[in-house]
Formats: structure tokens, sequence, C-alpha cells
């Protein structure tokens, strides 16, 4: 893959645009799809039974979709599954029976499970390995946006437009983020593909945040599902449209206010702060009376889930490796599937029982065991992963892993002749000059010795001097032997290079690779102390990187 050094890169916006629409369209039907059952006969339980099918195999299909994102080209797959995503709508359309709807929410679901997983997997592939972190928070903001902005549009589809036209609406919505997508290429080397087996589709490490987020999102699922509802209770369905918008803008403001302190790592203080404000916001629908009410409400749901939703998602995908991104996210995401799906199912009992304003403030209890969840057990588990991965990376990354721990030195006392029958016992063109106690104190080459005997040559800017070395050998001249019998006493820091570039034993490769690339050598002495510990060469450097590439992407990813 193309290496980038910017989060907001061509590929990411495009995904990030991709999933806004995709997220936009697949919310907006939600509205809709109840008023076309009853347009077309389908009524009561009936009703219940065609929007939950869905989610019954949303759930059942993300681990396979994990698999599908870990195994196979990942582009290649999400493009096709967001395609046979598209043809969903037109089918409510083609398909007006209540038998066939069911099939078509059951299909609608397994394909959205494949397209909700990759988007995230994607994005995290396109970003900076130093970035994934910062990007995903801001890429997982497309799925706060989207689920507050899709049933604004519905309903005011729905208000517009008839049942059939506004599926045919949400269809162009998706074809519009299809073409969007196809203009990524994103390129993947061939996959070795694993064997299918279930243990393998579930992600362990993401089950923590999944179970965490499983109750944030339990309030979530009946303020979707329900607001509407409650609005006519209240008589202020004219304010509901509206309730959705500044459930955006409450998105937005916490974003721009605390993504500095979601790239500062202040994570902690925020999710304390966002459920503090979900809770109270959730137990003021006990007195909720007024349309102004409302819209604060929809804000400050906002404000708390524009900080929650990407920061979680940010958790996962920042301390999972690239090879098991996709069986992350297809684990995590099933925290919205559950959590969701239980919100709207407890509301249908609660609104029999106790009325929706006390099931609202009541769902509140959700958000305790959340921080609950999260205090006890996974702001250290977060931190952990994040240490593991981060002390793992820098120890693969420091150049006392590639060095050459047995190096080939001549002493500062040695001579030329001295250095050269040394040269050609070890096989190498050149060496280190060190003194007594191992510190550096020059470096000599075979290139050093004819850049010294050329010197009126000027051939200081040779390419390789020792082919010009071995070219002079192997047809030695009379000036030439003249020259070698003259120097072969001299002192090997006379003719070496006395001012050594240098790296220090815990420098990075890439810190490495600048030093060898600016001075424009092959060798560097790597130093610990002060003291002589090893040399890197450009050589050990390129295979380490032709390794990293292999494994990771010929094994890893799609």
């Amino acid at each position: 893959m193309k290496t980038v050094n910017k989060i907001w890169n061509k590929n990411f916006i495009l995904l990030f645009i991709t999933n806004l629409l995709v997220l936009a369209a697949f919310y907006a039907s939600i509205p809709i799809i109840p008023v076309y059952c009853q347009e077309i006969g389908i009524t009561g339980s009936k009703v219940g039974i065609v929007l939950t099918a869905m989610s019954v195999s949303t759930i059942l299909f993300r681990p396979i979709a994990g698999y599908l994102l870990d195994n196979f080209n990942r582009y290649r797959v999400y493009l096709l599954f967001l395609a046979l995503f598209c043809l969903s709508f037109p089918g409510f359309i083609l398909f007006p029976v209540f038998g066939l709807l069911i099939l078509i929410r059951l299909y609608m679901g397994a394909v959205y499970s494949v397209c909700g997983s990759a988007t995230m997997t994607l994005a995290g592939d396109v970003l900076p390995t130093t970035k994934i972190t910062q990007g995903i928070s801001r890429f997982a903001f497309t799925i706060s946006i989207g689920m507050a902005v899709g049933p604004f549009v519905g309903i005011q589809v729905q208000n517009h437009l008839s049942s059939r036209l506004s599926f045919l609406t949400v269809f162009g919505i998706t074809v519009a983020a299809l073409l969007c997508v196809a203009c990524c290429r994103i390129k993947y080397p061939k996959v070795k593909r694993k064997k299918f087996a279930l243990k393998d589709t579930i992600y362990k490490p993401s089950l923590p945040f999944m179970f965490n987020m499983m109750f944030l999102m339990i309030p979530y699922g009946a303020v979707i599902a329900y607001s509407s509802i409650l609005a006519q209770e209240k008589n202020l369905t004219s304010v509901i449209p509206y309730f959705y918008i500044f459930l955006v803008i409450g998105m937005l403001v916490s974003k721009i206010s605390t993504q500095k302190m979601i790239d500062a790592g202040k994570h902690r203080i925020l999710v304390y702060l966002s459920l503090i404000i979900l809770v109270l916001t959730m137990v003021s629908y006990l007195f909720l009376s007024s349309g102004l009410h409302l819209l604060a409400a929809g804000f400050f749901f906002g404000i708390g889930y524009g900080i929650l939703q990407p920061l979680f998602q940010s958790f996962v995908t920042g301390t999972t490796p690239a090879p098991k991104r996709g069986a992350a996210n297809a684990t995590y995401l099933l925290s919205y599937d559950i959590g969701i799906g239980i919100g709207s199912l407890l509301m249908g009992f609660m609104q029999e029982s106790i009325g929706l304003a006390n099931g609202f403030a009541l769902t509140a209890i959700a958000y305790a065991a959340g921080g609950l969840i999260y205090i006890m057990y996974v702001e250290r588990y977060y931190q952990k992963l994040k240490n593991d991965l981060t002390d793992a990376s820098s120890a693969e990354m420091t150049i006392k892993n590639y060095m050459e721990k047995e190096v080939y030195a001549v002493s500062e006392h040695m001579n030329v002749r001295e250095a050269l029958a040394y040269f050609t016992e070890k096989k190498i063109s050149g060496a280190p000059i060190i003194t007594d106690d191992r510190c550096v104190a020059g470096f000599i080459s075979d290139g050093d010795i004819i850049r010294f005997l050329c010197e009126e040559e000027h051939l200081t800017a040779i390419e390789d001097s020792s082919l010009v070395f071995m070219n002079y050998l192997w047809n030695p001249d009379a000036e030439f032997e003249k020259k070698m019998d003259a120097i072969m006493d001299v002192n090997v820091l006379d003719i070496g290079v006395r001012h050594v570039i240098t790296v220090d034993v815990n420098a990075t490769l890439e810190q490495a690779c600048k030093a060898l690339s600016d001075a424009g050598i092959k060798k560097i002495p790597v130093m610990n102390e002060g003291h002589l510990a090893g040399i890197l060469s450009r050589s050990s450097i390129t295979h380490y990187l032709t390794k990293r590439y292999l494994a990771h992407h010929q094994t890893a990813l799609k």
C-alpha cells in the first residue's frame, strides 16, 4: 500500500464521505419502513418483526464479516457488499409482501454488517501508523453524525415524498457512496487465506470494549426508536425533526471542543464528563414538557455520544494490529447491534408499563453500569494494550535489534598495510577506527585509500570507490604501485575520516536511515555510552523492511 504521512489524505477523505452517506442512508430507512409497511397492509406486531429481522442477521453475520475482511482483499470485499447493500432498497418496492420483506431485511443485515466493519478497517489501513488513534477518533465521528442525520433525512423525505420515492432517494444516496469509494483505488497484495473457524471470528481483545459500549448504547437505542412517539404523546411532533438537527449540532460541538484532548490522550476525563451529561439528560425526560426542553435534550445527547462513540472506536482500532482489524471492528460493532436492540426492546415493554418518559429516565442505569465497567476494568485494560503495543513497536524499531554486534574494527595504531590485510581477512571494504577503550576515532575504507591516492584527480565524488580501487588493483601501473608502497606505513587516522557520523544504540531505524541518507554512506557505527556497540548497514535495514513488507501484506492484509 502507498505510504502516507497525514490523516486527511485522499483515501481517508473519500472513505469518510462514503461512511457518512452509507450510515445516513441506513438510518434514514428506519422511519420510512414502518410507514411503508402500513401502506401495504402490514400492521401491528408484523411491523416489529420486519424491523427486528435485520438486527438478528446483523448480529449473526458480524463475525463472518471479520473473517472476510481479514482473509480477502478488503477493498474488493467492501465494493462488493456495498453494491449488494444498495440493491436492498429497490427490493422494498419490488417485493411488497410480508414474508419477502423479512427476507430483504435479513439480507440487508448480512451485507450491512460487512459494510459497517469494512469502512472502519479500511480507514485504519490508509492512515499513517503513528496516527491511527487520532485518525480513527475522527473517522468514527461519521457513525455519530450518520446515526443522527439519517433519521432526520428519513422523516423529511417521508413527509414530502411517497414511500416508494423515499426508498429510491435512499437508494440514490447509497449509489453516491459506492461511486465515492470506487475513487479510492486502495491496493492490497494477495493474501494467504486461513480456513474459516468460528473461534477466529471473534477478536477477544475487543470484547471488553464491546461489552462496555453495549451498555452505553442501550439508551441510544431507546431514544432513536421512541423519540418520535414520545413527542407525539407530549404534543411536540412539530419539534422532532429539529431534535435530530440539535443532536447533530451537539455532536459537532463536542468534536470541535474535545479533539485536542482526545489527541493528547485525556480519555478518562472525557468519558466521565460525557457520562455525567448523558445521565442528567436522560433523567431530565421525567420533566419533559416543552419543545425547548426536547431540543436541549437532543443537543446534550449529541454532546455525550459525540465524545463516546469516536473515543471507544479509537480504543479498538488503535490497539489492534492491522491484520486483525477486520475481526476486531466486527467484534466491537456488535455493541451497537446488541445495545440498540436491547434499548428498543426494553422501551417497548416500558412504554406500556411505566410510560416512555419514565422509561427514558430509567435507561440512565445503563450509563451507570457502563461507567462502572470503564472505571473498574476497561480504562486500565486500554492503557495496558496501548503500552504493550507501544513497547513492542519501539522494541522492533530500535536499531539494536538490526545492527551487527560482531564489529570488525581496526586499531588507531594500525597502518594502511595492516588495515588492508585485515579487510582481506574479514572480507570487508571498510571499518571503524577505534581507540584502546573502544571509542570511535575515525573510519577507513578502500574508498578513502583510493581518494587519498587520487587526490589530484578530484575523485571525491566517486559513486562506488570500491570498484575504482578494484580496477586499480586488477591492472596496476607503475605509478599506482609507487603510490601504494608510499602509503603502506601511513597511520590509518591520516587517511581515514576522523569526524565520524554515529548513531546511538537506542535510536530508531527511521533516525538511522536519515543519518545514512544525509551522509551518503553505507554503514554507520552504533554507540552505547560513547563506546562502539555495533555497526548498522543499509543492507540490514533493506532486508528488515523487505521482510516486514512481505509478512505484513502477504499474510495479513487483503
